[in-house]
């Protein structure tokens, strides 16, 4: 690994000899810089390649932060980028007297995000907002931000007295943490999908300003949501700007193929041609919002079928990025995760898999193959990073139905010919030759047979590469390049392509090499070009020995490919395990599922990592090696015929039953509506006054908007008092919940009805018949609201001020009024809620989470015995339910699990939150759907002792409600390198005393 010292060097003297261009930098530090083609570090030119991973989105235990880390780097990843959300971090203002929550331990700990990072060898990409959207409740913005008078990302100086506590704490945590202080973070970037308009610029460079000021000296980058096309904030263009402009796109759908579009290098070039192509965030999936689909079922993403989202998308759509010029590319995202709590905003649910490579429960999908053979090309191809978009079409090839874009490097003469079809939704086979320029004329390839394209493929063909400590020379390739390393003075190149389809690809040498292969492949050399011609099936291994230099080829079918790594073995120094593209040293392993990671000692490799059952593990290692440790076990190994060693290691044994869910407690959760409950615990809603003046109250003399009261997620519950003429008829409320929410009404313990939402309805206006046997005539009636809260949106509805709770009220009939109203959310509400560890955003205001139902060990021996499958709820209103469960998987076995919940008739109007040992893991609504599989986090779920397991049931209507069906279910049985150990976190003991006592309720 080059030192930072040598790296400068060797970059003042590629400026010297006429290299490479003059870079640009920040003028605060040479170790990362930047011209019109990539990213250097150190010197170096690097590929970056980023998967985006939220910190927030893993609940629970950040222990296994390190896993998703390991899977990111082992599947050809070299970057991650992070949102930090600062809703989590400042519950209120004055958090922490200004300095925010970054709790040591739990999933606010962003050091020991960044520490995970870079022990996994990972540069970090920053993104700490103040906005980051991400489908996040308030867009990152915590709940109390609507509350402040004026604009919100705006010139507005009340609202950057809000963020500017935030940003200077996360700033420092940045700046202690960049390449220039040993830590991973190479870019930070300045707010978040965001136009240059007049209005928002002196806010934008008052980020970029504070950034400075505390320290940041990388490179800043802005994220243009118009895919590169606006140029908002470019440095290339008048107005603030930051250091590297990047755009984003989405490009594929959720329910159809999209066609290709080749826009980013031209309107790259026309807004900012002085940095690399920069795409801070690629569809790495889908989003997908409340509603239906069929069949009913999955998390909903599981309607991605076919290839939408999955590895071939990635094979044309990512390529195609990488034939643009794009040098910089962040998949959004790698890793979605869940959800929890109060942390979705209203257009998402549960589930934020986003069909990621890997999903919601922490499993590396078929996708990662597809990205770890990308990621192995970039990393080895340094021509690539600064070869020039010369041209693209369909006059390349002898078939008009292929596109075909060629990329030179005009220092080295290298040559890439990204080849697709042209109508990228095309299902055909088509067969072609190539015309390609080279060193040795121009011709077309191969010489011998043809290139196929079958549907949606595609391919990155090399020209005059070269490689190796050799600097063997690709003449041409109709197969693509994996990776290439070198090995005790032997290069290894491999090879790969569909299988059943030929390949040809042609070498030039001085002399007449010596070529050892397998019967199936046919090798020639003439004129200083030696061919090999072949068809892909399983492993053909060629040597090719000229003069003292040594090279084996791999060639492989793709199938095959996709079993196979290259991982880092790590030097000495600070950043020993991050890859370098000037020592490129790595082995190459077939076989496992994950490579973690891999080192030498003495005679034997070490590798630890995770196998999808018994597999047959391959690998190419130096002469010294004669020795196998996988997972810290001895194994024995044989030398095959090929040069490498291999072994059979056994997967997990017979996979542990899982237990059925049985033993359930019951009781009722909405004592509220009883006109007698004592609500003097909550809080009086009497403002009269609101800085939502967009969306004002539309009647009534309180404002009841929950943000106000500092209550910013979860159930809430409204008790609006009032002293009954007789004459009152009817009730008229307006509710604004967000998109699929809902709320129930009752007046003095009657039930009036409930207003249901959809994916696309955010608030209802209902009129609630009343009866006069319902009134308490001269005394005291309270009118109950019990409302489901979608979360806070995003800016791009209501600018951000969208309140959640009552906006309008009245009551018809006999001139009466309402005297006052209560409202509860999560006890305590953001300021002081009980639960400080799992924090404000994990709870509601249901009775059953104020007192802690919802913890391990709350005393529930009292409780009716009931199931929420044969019991459910009997009326309209709420009932919990609780049951314990032991799990017993073993040391070394990585078993994720979920809950399954069978949906019940459409017609059934009823609500769920899921509970795992205290923490909210998901919301189900059964007659908007889609999801029915909640993943119970690794990092929650205890495996060697007991899981508490509760659902809240809230029926909307009158006639009752049931879940059709509960169980456990596992998404495979892995053995693993992986340590768990059960993460204890606070339970109803620690708590005792901090939350009222339970009370008996009967169920409803």
């Amino acid at each position: 690994m080059l030192t930072p010292l040598l790296g400068v060097l060797l970059l003042l003297l590629s400026y010297a000899v006429g290299n490479i261009e003059p870079r640009n930098s920040t003028g605060l530090t040479d170790a990362v810089t930047w011209d019109q083609h990539s990213l250097s570090i150190q010197g170096q030119r690097v590929f970056i390649l980023s998967a985006e991973f939220h910190p927030w989105r893993l609940p629970g235990n950040p222990d296994l932060w390190a896993d998703i880390f390991e899977k990111i780097k082992a599947n050809g990843f070299n970057t991650v980028s992070f949102y930090v959300n600062w809703a989590v971090h400042y519950p209120t203002p004055d958090t922490n007297n200004g300095q925010g929550d970054f709790q040591a331990g739990t999933y606010r700990d962003i050091q020991r995000f960044i520490d995970e990072a870079h022990r996994a060898g990972l540069w970090l990409i920053a993104r700490p907002g103040p906005y980051i959207n991400g489908e996040t409740t308030g867009g990152g913005f915590p709940g109390w931000v609507g509350n402040v008078a004026g604009g919100l990302r705006a010139n507005n100086p009340n609202f950057k007295k809000a963020w500017t506590p935030y940003m200077t704490a996360i700033s420092k945590i940045i700046a202690r943490n960049q390449i220039t202080e040993g830590g991973p973070i190479i870019l930070v970037q300045a707010e978040n999908e965001f136009s240059a308009s007049a209005d928002h610029n002196v806010y934008m460079q008052d980020i970029i300003d504070l950034y400075r000021e505390n320290g940041i000296v990388v490179p800043i980058i802005h994220n243009d949501q118009h895919a590169g096309q606006a140029g908002n904030f470019s440095p290339d263009l008048p107005g603030t700007h930051v250091d590297i402009y990047c755009g984003d796109s989405y490009p594929q759908g959720s329910n159809r193929w999209a066609q290709v579009q080749s826009i980013y290098y031209s309107a790259h070039k026309a807004v900012a041609p002085s940095g690399p192509l920069c795409l801070a965030e690629f569809g790495g999936g889908f989003l997908l919002n409340w509603g239906p689909v069929t069949p009913r079922g999955g998390t909903g993403y599981e309607k991605f079928s076919g290839d939408l989202t999955n590895a071939t998308y990635e094979n044309v759509f990512y390529k195609e990025n990488y034939a643009q010029t794009a040098t910089i590319l962040n998949i959004y995202m790698l890793f979605g995760g869940t959800n929890w709590g109060q942390t979705l905003e209203p257009t998402v649910y549960s589930s934020y898999d986003y069909g990621g490579g890997i999903n919601e429960n922490r499993v590396a999908t078929t996708k990662m193959n597809e990205m770890r053979l990308q990621g192995l090309f970039l990393r080895v191809s340094r021509d690539l990073l600064g070869a020039n978009l010369i041209a693209n079409g369909t006059n390349y090839t002898t078939s008009s139905l292929v596109h075909v874009a060629e990329l030179r490097n005009s220092v080295t003469g290298a040559a890439f010919y990204f080849i697709r079809h042209d109508d990228s939704t095309s299902l055909a086979l088509t067969t072609t030759q190539l015309t390609v320029r080279t060193s040795a004329g121009t011709m077309a390839v191969p010489k011998t047979g043809v290139i196929t394209l079958n549907g949606r493929e595609a391919k990155f063909l090399v020209t005059d590469y070269v490689f190796g400590q050799s600097q063997t020379n690709i003449l041409y390739s109709t197969t693509e390049v994996m990776t290439w390393t070198t090995i005790d003075g032997v290069d290894y190149l491999v090879l790969y392509s569909p299988g059943g389809q030929a390949g040809e690809t042609a070498f030039t040498f001085t002399s007449a090499p010596t070529v050892s292969a397998p019967t199936s492949v046919v090798s020639n050399f003439t004129g200083g070009v030696l061919t090999l011609h072949y068809t892909l099936s399983g492993i053909q291994p060629v040597t090719i020995s000229a003069g003292r230099n040594k090279i084996n080829v791999l060639i492989m079918d793709k199938a095959t490919a996709n079993t196979w790594h290259a991982p880092v073995i790590a030097e000495s120094g600070t950043f020993g395990n991050y890859f370098s593209v000037g020592t490129n040293t790595s082995v190459l392993v077939g076989g496992p599922y994950v490579l973690r990671n891999a080192s030498i000692s003495g005679n034997t490799l070490s590798m630890f990592g995770d196998l999808d059952g018994t597999t047959a593990i391959e690998f190419f290692a130096p002469a010294s090696v004669s020795a196998l440790r996988w997972n810290g076990i001895s194994r024995s190994v044989t030398r095959t015929s090929r040069g490498s060693f291999s072994t059979t290691v056994n997967g997990t044994a017979q996979a542990p039953a899982l237990p059925v869910l049985r033993n359930w407690k019951v009781m009722g959760s909405l004592p509220e509506i009883d006109p007698d409950f004592d609500d003097s615990s909550f809080v009086t809603a009497d403002q009269t006054t609101t800085n939502y003046t967009n969306l004002p109250p539309l009647s009534g003399n309180r404002v009841l908007y929950s943000q106000q009261y500092g209550f910013y997620g979860g159930n809430l519950i409204f008790r609006g008092h009032f002293t009954a003429s007789g004459q009152e008829t009817s009730i008229n409320t307006t509710v604004q919940f967000g998109f699929a929410g809902g709320y129930s009404a009752w007046l003095n313990g009657v039930f009036l009805g409930s207003a249901q939402g959809s994916p696309t309805v955010s608030l209802t206006s209902d009129t609630w018949g009343i009866s006069r046997n319902s009134l308490r005539v001269g005394q005291d009636n309270v009118f109950v609201i019990v409302q489901d809260h979608m979360g806070i949106v995003e800016t791009s509805t209501n600018g951000g001020k969208e309140p959640r709770g009552i906006r309008g009220y009245s009551i018809i009939g006999g001139n009466t009024t309402f005297k006052s109203w209560k409202l509860q959310g999560n006890q305590g509400g953001a300021a002081k809620p009980p639960d400080a560890f799992r924090g404000y955003l994990n709870e509601g205001g249901l009775y059953a989470e104020r007192i802690g139902a919802h913890l391990p060990g709350f005393p529930d021996n009292a409780w009716a015995s009931a199931s929420p499958i044969t019991n459910g709820v009997a009326g309209a209103g709420i009932n919990f339910y609780r049951t314990t469960f032991d799990l017993n998987i073993p040391d070394g076995v990585d078993m994720p699990i979920r809950l399954s919940l069978t949906p019940s008739d459409v017609s059934s109007n009823f609500r769920a939150q899921i509970y795992l040992n205290g923490w909210q893991v998901g919301k189900y609504i059964n007659n908007i759907g889609p999801q029915t599989l909640y993943v119970l986090p690794a990092g929650i779920l205890r495996r060697h002792s007991t899981n508490t397991l509760a659902i809240s049931l809230w029926s909307l209507n009158g006639s009752g409600a049931k879940i059709a069906g509960l169980q456990l279910i596992s998404d495979g049985t892995f053995s693993t390198s992986l340590q768990f150990k059960d993460y204890i976190t606070p339970d109803y003991a620690e708590q005792k005393g901090l939350r009222p006592s339970p009370a008996n309720v009967s169920p409803m």
